[in-house]
């Protein structure tokens, strides 16, 4: 396809589709990895205060609620695709497969065989697709104790299916759960099978059963130079 052709099958798309959030709202309290720095919010001009202007400092880190990993995040060397400020923006925006596993349950991980039935139901996937999992996680979403759940126990993908996802040399792997790879896990299989190949990561995804089994998908960070990664806003946009 001409890059005249795709423009005009981007902005029909845009013209004709439904744009669907797929973004969790940043809000002190939120689910955090306990290694990672807490999100805060923190007043420094007001009206209240007199001030001509209104502005707040953010505090978080990299990945904290909706992001997306580069591969700096696990894998200590890389080339020019390494950190977020360099990430490739083509392969963060296209064609998007969402795979529903929400029978999947904690601590559980899927197979390879779910993504081949998928693929006999709906389609192969292609080279550069982004591939999306409805895990359904994002329903134990909440900020302080209410969410805690949502940092124990989540289910994610197996190493085997991760290593399928990279022979079909997808560009995206994302999840509605904390992390790609199951809980607990201290091996971190999945992110280096798919990070150690380019295949980036998107995490804390929301609205995944909003979306049909293919849609179009933007997941753009910060360009944070050295970064391991960064919050998103993910939009898709479906018929």
């Amino acid at each position: 396809m001409s890059d005249d052709a795709a423009l005009s099958s981007a902005l029909g798309a845009l013209a004709d589709g439904e744009l669907v959030d797929l973004t969790h709202a940043l809000e002190e309290g939120v689910p955090t990895v306990p290694t990672h720095a807490r999100y805060g919010h923190t007043r420094y001009e007001s009206y209240e205060e007199g001030d001509v202007a209104c502005h707040y400092r953010l505090t978080l880190g990299e990945h904290t609620g909706t992001h997306v990993d580069a591969p700096l995040h696990f894998i200590a060397e890389g080339d020019a695709h390494y950190d977020i400020s360099s990430v490739p923006l083509d392969r963060l925006v296209g064609r998007a497969a969402t795979i529903d596993v929400t029978d999947v349950g904690p601590n559980e991980t899927v197979p390879a065989d779910r993504i081949r039935e998928w693929e006999a139901e709906h389609g192969e996937l292609t080279e550069g697709d982004r591939v999306l999992f409805r895990f359904g996680w994002d329903r134990h979403w909440d900020t302080g104790a209410d969410g805690t759940y949502y940092m124990e126990e989540w289910p994610g993908l197996s190493e085997e299916a991760a290593a399928y996802l990279t022979d079909a040399d997808v560009a995206v792997v994302g999840c509605d759960t904390a992390a790609i790879d199951v809980s607990g896990t201290e091996e971190f299989p999945v992110h280096y099978e798919l990070l150690g190949n380019e295949v980036y990561i998107v995490e804390n995804l929301t609205n995944l059963e909003a979306l049909p089994p293919f849609s179009l998908l933007a997941t753009f960070p910060l360009k944070i130079e050295d970064g391991s990664g960064s919050p998103i806003r993910a939009v898709a946009i479906v018929e």
